[in-house]
């Protein structure tokens, strides 16, 4: 009985231990399997760690490479608008109805309107005095090609101005505009017109020339004759009274008519005419080659009065009424210096400034008509003021009153030198300046200034 016990007992432990044995195998398997599947979890984790880290490293490559694009583009950018802004010329964005998408500095500056204050707005609103028409907006852009326009005036503060304007095509992803580029010319127009004005010197040069050849002989022969006129009846030279005394004339009653009638003053003045002639063609020489000249000490009232004869004689003979109508004013000045300078030359001067002003004053009624002539010391100059109540100049006649054959009078009556010949006789022969003042409607004042000794 004992021993089936111990059988039984030792059976019981050899199944115990078994059934232990085959536990722990099984926990072995189990174990290796959970092992096997922890590393697998661990690849997969490696993998997907792996797969994040190469995304992450491109995500952050991207964002470098997007943040260094942006930083080029804005950089970029900035140096576009750098060199826009830094262009003198005035440059305008559009789209095709003219409404302003960019607005450089150098337009900034030309019209006060800041940048963010002009975008949005149609160009003629924010620029009203850009001579700019819409229309050539779409010309361009529909044509394709730039539409450039030379030389267009403006008036800016009572000057004229002048601007190239063109017009740029902008076609850019189903969208289109135009940019428009201002530049101001007025510099390059007025050198422009310099070389033209010297153009025209040169041929005044060769139109003196041809005058002077064609003008003096017969000018010689008038002034000489009327010199041998005064001779012959001269009651000084004894031969005209022997023919007189042959003839049956008394000289003393011949010398009565010709002084009753005015003859010996009409005589002189043919005589100062033919002079003065003369005296103009060679200065018209002298204004385009240049030639020897006196200058002398003296009375500038004296000048000036010998000139006012000369015009009243000059236009009593021409026309009677309208030498009564023309009343000029002059208050000699002594207390003024003498001047050094030709005197032929300034009265020649102070003659066409007269006669311009007697011009200027035909449709003021009779009795109205004010010419004055005004003597004053400046600072170290004598000035002359020869004024009028007439008509007046523009501001673009003021501009060219003193340019070579321009003048507002009518064909015949003018060959727009005298005033280019007065301005060339003041500045480059003295050493002064001639000036003028006018509103159209309210008359002249030209002022002269010749410096003193």
């Amino acid at each position: 009985m004992i021993t089936t016990l111990l059988l039984l007992l030792c059976l019981g432990q050899t199944l115990l231990l078994l059934q232990i044995n085959r536990k722990r195998l099984e926990n072995k398997l189990e174990l290796s399997s959970l092992r096997s599947r922890l590393h697998m979890l661990e690849e997969r984790l490696r993998e997907r760690t792996e797969k994040w880290r190469i995304a992450s490293e491109t995500h952050d490559l991207a964002t470098r490479r997007h943040e260094q694009t942006t930083a080029l583009l804005n950089e970029t950018k900035e140096y576009l608008n750098s060199i826009i802004n830094s262009m003198p010329s005035l440059l305008i964005g559009v789209t095709p109805s003219g409404y302003v998408t960019h607005w450089n500095r150098a337009t900034e500056q030309a019209t006060s309107l800041r940048e963010s204050d002009a975008l949005g707005y149609r160009v003629d609103e924010v620029y009203p005095h850009l001579p700019l028409v819409l229309s050539w907006i779409q010309s361009a852009i529909e044509q394709g090609t730039p539409q450039t326009h030379e030389s267009v005036s403006l008036n800016l503060n009572d000057e004229t101005h002048y601007f190239d304007i063109t017009v740029f095509p902008l076609i850019f992803s189903h969208n289109s505009g135009a940019v428009i580029r201002i530049d101001d010319v007025t510099l390059r127009v007025r050198l422009e017109n310099m070389m033209i004005q010297n153009e025209k010197m040169l041929s005044l040069g060769e139109l003196a020339a041809g005058m002077a050849h064609e003008i003096n002989n017969p000018l010689a022969a008038i002034v000489q004759s009327v010199q041998n006129i005064q001779r012959r009846l001269s009651k000084d030279t004894p031969r005209n009274h022997e023919i007189a005394q042959q003839l049956g004339l008394s000289m003393d009653t011949l010398q009565s008519y010709l002084q009753e009638r005015e003859i010996i003053r009409f005589l002189a003045g043919i005589q100062e005419a033919g002079t003065r002639a003369a005296t103009i063609v060679r200065t018209m020489l002298e204004f385009s080659r240049g030639s020897s000249r006196m200058e002398r000490s003296v009375d500038i009232n004296t000048v000036i009065r010998h000139a006012l004869e000369f015009c009243h004689n000059s236009l009593l003979m021409s026309n009677p009424e309208e030498a009564r109508a023309m009343k000029v004013s002059f208050i000699p000045n002594p207390e003024l210096p003498l001047l050094t300078c030709n005197s032929t030359e300034i009265q020649q001067v102070i003659v066409n400034l007269i006669k311009n002003a007697g011009h200027a004053v035909r449709n003021v009624p009779v009795g109205q008509r004010h010419i004055n002539v005004h003597l004053r010391m400046e600072n170290n100059f004598v000035r002359i003021d020869v004024s009028d109540n007439g008509s007046g100049m523009s501001r673009d006649v003021r501009q060219h009153i003193f340019d070579p054959f321009f003048t507002t009078k009518e064909i015949g009556e003018g060959t727009g030198l005298g005033l280019s010949i007065a301005y060339f006789i003041i500045s480059e022969r003295h050493k002064g300046r001639i000036d003028v003042d006018s509103t159209e409607g309210q008359g002249t004042t030209f002022s002269i200034f010749l410096p003193t000794p």
